[in-house]
């Protein structure tokens, strides 16, 4: 978060960070703290579990708020999205979450925590198109 004092904040760089580990390493209270700090910037933020983003947007397919949902996510300049990797995904699910990814990727902040390493985010996360 700008280490250097003429740096640019990360958040202001739309930058994404994730963090990777085993439970119990502290990556959801270093996401917070940095989260926080963005807060007390002035950034507009969200922390998010996995499991109730996952569940929130399996069920505006059900009553066709999709977009409504991807709008309001997408717009937030940091969103932190906690513990992904401990579900299991319907192919659906996978779809809208790439798309809220595409709609982010070089506009807005992304924090991910997980216990995943790279390799197996496409067992995860499936072969979705956006």
């Amino acid at each position: 978060m700008g280490l250097v004092k003429d740096e640019k904040p990360v958040f202001s760089r739309a930058e994404n960070l994730v963090l990777i580990g085993p439970p119990g390493m502290g990556k959801t209270g270093l996401a917070s703290d940095l989260l926080l700090k963005a807060l007390e910037n002035g950034y507009r933020c969200q922390f998010i579990r996995a499991q109730d983003l996952f569940d929130q947007m399996y069920a505006s397919l059900a009553d066709r708020s999709s977009r409504q949902l991807l709008n309001r996510l997408a717009r937030l300049d940091v969103l932190l999205i906690d513990e992904l990797g401990y579900l299991t995904l319907k192919p659906e699910q996978s779809n809208i979450f790439f798309k809220l990814m595409e709609e982010r990727y070089h506009r807005h902040s992304t924090i991910i925590t997980t216990n995943l390493g790279y390799s197996e985010w496409g067992n995860f996360l499936g072969k979705a198109t956006g």
